[in-house]
């Protein structure tokens, strides 16, 4: 059902927006909000900059290959799970004239055995910002259906997607893209193209006024990065929204957000005593159940890396009890119950975290390492820990670390202080601690 109904107004009037366009705004990212959380207080929109795209703008070309790459890492997506290929048509003909108004086929994506493949025309290799722009919106819709989300709601799906963008942070990146016009004549014939979205610029700049708010930025620096007319409605919806504030911005629920990324923050600085306080006082504050189910499962994991397992045991009860198909809080419980030594029990939920298909496999394997070690059947070990290594998209704690351990056990020393120095410039206590006992004996 389309909702954009908005009142036509001079230059210098209010921003407007009708009663039905503003909730399908605010009910949607309360869904996001509820599936993915409140996004960081400290978040930016991403830039088509290097810092945010190294691989693809610091090769000479920009190839599809690096785009992938750095649009999986900023979206967390297993790169291994994407693949592409180019398809040609009309535009590909050399000499023929053409003309397109509307939205033409640029990219597509189709789902095989939860591994994706996207649909790229060819000649957008001709057009590498149209090109990285067309992925954007792709990888966005890539994201929501790797988290087995159903956001196919028929009209509005393509006005959700931009909103979805909005709040992962690509909403300035699709906002360059919302129109394109162009023609090239080469003596042979001429080309013209006029591609204008179908998301009206007073939804776009509310999206992004709204996600300000969340994050609580006023003004921030990559609005002049947003097209003139865009960044003038923008304002206004601040301005609109100052006086008209939201009842999406729940401020309880912005300070257990602000704890949790406090908490995230101590973790990332080995400050595991002080990430456990900031957490535990969310769940003084947050009714909200997901919020609760992170909270659960990283003070499980923060009392796991103080080796305080029985305590981290039931953290992790209570984040699966919430939600039984969360695949790092099984992950984590059978890793605990692994180093309790019940082994048994621990293969249990490792094999629950396989199920769910939503845990990092390089933990998993990482744990059945250990699981095997301990049960002295080191081959099989071995072969798990391999396919750890192999797995590895994102760091994966305490791997080298283990993998150490597996190896001094084997009394192959030499090839264990290899990795464990691996683990150390990791910056891991635990591992910094086992060398400083190794050079004291």
């Amino acid at each position: 059902m389309k909702l954009f109904g908005f009142n036509k107004k001079k230059e210098n009037d209010k921003f407007r927006i009708t009663e039905p366009d503003r909730l399908w705004v605010e009910d949607n990212f309360m869904w996001l909000i509820k599936v993915f959380e409140y996004p960081y207080l400290e978040s930016e929109q991403i830039l088509l900059t290097e810092s945010y795209f190294p691989k693809t703008l610091k090769a000479n070309k920009v190839m599809i290959e690096n785009i992938i790459e750095d649009l999986c890492y900023l979206l967390q997506i297993q790169e291994s799970k994407v693949t592409f290929e180019f398809i040609n048509d009309i535009r590909d003909s050399y000499g023929v004239p053409y003309e397109i108004e509307g939205n033409p086929f640029e990219t597509d994506f189709e789902t095989i055995d939860e591994n994706y493949k996207i649909i790229i025309a060819n000649n957008l290799q001709k057009h590498p910002k149209r090109l990285i722009y067309s992925l954007v919106y792709e990888f966005i819709r890539i994201k929501l259906t790797d988290n087995k989300l159903q956001f196919d709601t028929g009209d509005d799906t393509d006005l959700f997607i931009y909103l979805a963008g909005i709040y992962f942070g690509f909403g300035v990146l699709l906002s360059q893209g919302l129109k394109d016009m162009g023609r090239v004549d080469d003596g042979f014939g001429e080309t013209k193209w006029n591609y204008i979205s179908d998301m009206p610029y007073e939804i776009m700049a509310f999206g992004l006024a709204t996600y300000s708010k969340l994050v609580e930025q006023d003004s921030p620096k990559w609005k002049d990065n947003l097209p003139s007319e865009l960044k003038r409605q923008f304002e206004k919806a601040l301005t609109y929204l100052d006086e008209n504030p939201s009842q999406l911005y729940d401020k309880k629920e912005l300070e257990a957000n602000k704890l949790f990324r406090t908490a995230n923050d101590q973790y990332k600085k080995n400050d595991f005593e002080g990430a456990i306080s900031n957490l535990q006082k969310i769940l003084f504050i947050t009714k909200d159940d997901i919020m609760k189910v992170d909270v659960y499962n990283n003070l499980g994991y923060y009392n796991l890396r103080l080796k305080n397992y029985e305590q981290s045991v039931q953290y992790f009860k209570n984040s699966v009890q919430i939600e039984p198909n969360y695949g790092y809080s099984n992950d984590n419980l059978g890793y605990a119950y692994i180093q309790l030594g019940n082994l048994e029990e621990g293969k249990v939920w490792l094999n629950k975290a396989i199920e769910t298909k939503n845990s990092d496999m390089a933990y998993t394997y990482r744990n059945l390492a250990l699981y095997h070690q301990a049960k002295g059947e080191f081959d099989l070990a071995e072969n798990f820990f391999k396919k750890a290594f192999d797995s590895v998209n994102y760091p994966v704690d305490l791997l080298e670390y283990h993998y150490a351990d597996f190896l001094f056990q084997k009394e192959e020393t030499n090839e264990g202080l290899k990795y464990l120095e691996m683990a150390v410039k990791k910056g891991e206590p635990e591992a910094i601690k086992k060398l400083n006992e190794i050079k004291e004996n």
